[in-house]
């Protein structure tokens, strides 16, 4: 667990989701203030709520709505730290796009980290608060994969928003850093397995199990491990790291 952070704040976007919850869960067990902000907003409240420690908030987010976005930062107030977690996922070959599934893809995972960046951005520099931004990419921005290239795409370019985030933060003292996680134990990683196990046949058990076995260790990543990394590269104990990607892959992409 790490320690010393009585006196941050964190605002995790998508933190009502079974990942963000747990970042929410790891911030605020480590002794941080943490504002929840998801399109959910009385998920966001519940969760808050269940918190340990004072102080903590749910916030309405709708990440696709510059305007929603503008309207959460300001809900924040002064933060430290900003995880960005929203995401969805959908698969299909690139011939059988369905783009209106793809548009919707694009503007959670990608636009929405555009916009609430800018919007924190601008606040923290006004401030002049040293802080740090960390991405919930995927080692599908890492490496391209058959059937999930609107995923892919939308992973690969939060990366490119991270490191050039990072260029033009870290001179101000805010870092800029993404957690790659590889296959997670999570309901979003079943709704892909369902969805391949219908387009290839097999079913989503099987899936899974192949999952599983993509990497070294042969299983599934938990949320857990995924939460710790994202409050590592957020709190002090990694203020050397800006502009880089941690993995969080049970060896998937070394064999």
């Amino acid at each position: 667990m790490t320690q010393g952070l009585d006196h941050h704040r964190a605002a995790v976007v998508g933190g009502a989701g079974a990942i963000g919850s747990e970042i929410c869960r790891a911030f605020a067990a480590a002794g941080a203030t943490v504002a929840v902000l998801d399109v959910d907003e009385s998920a966001a409240r519940r969760l808050a709520f269940s918190l340990p420690g004072d102080g903590h908030s749910g916030v309405i987010i709708d990440v696709t709505d510059p305007g929603s976005a503008e309207r959460g930062a300001e809900a924040c107030g002064e933060v430290d730290s900003v995880v960005y977690c929203a995401g969805i996922a959908f698969t299909a070959n690139v011939a059988d796009t369905d783009w209106a599934a793809y548009r919707r893809l694009i503007a959670v995972n990608l636009d929405g980290a555009f916009y609430t960046s800018s919007a924190f951005t601008r606040r923290m520099i006004a401030e002049r608060r040293r802080g740090s931004f960390v991405f919930l990419t995927s080692t599908a921005g890492l490496r391209g994969e058959a059937g999930a290239s609107a995923y892919c795409a939308s992973k690969f370019g939060l990366i490119g928003l991270m490191e050039s985030l990072a260029a033009e933060l870290t001179p101000a003292g805010i870092r800029a850093n993404a957690v790659a996680p590889g296959n997670v134990d999570s309901p979003l990683l079943q709704s892909v397995a369902l969805a391949q196990a219908e387009r290839e046949g097999g079913t989503a058990e099987e899936m899974l199990e192949r999952y599983a076995h993509a990497g070294a260790a042969q299983r599934l990543v938990t949320i857990q491990e995924v939460a710790s990394a994202v409050l590592w590269l957020a709190s002090p104990l990694s203020v050397g790291i800006t502009g880089d990607v941690l993995r969080v892959d049970q060896g998937q992409m070394v064999g």
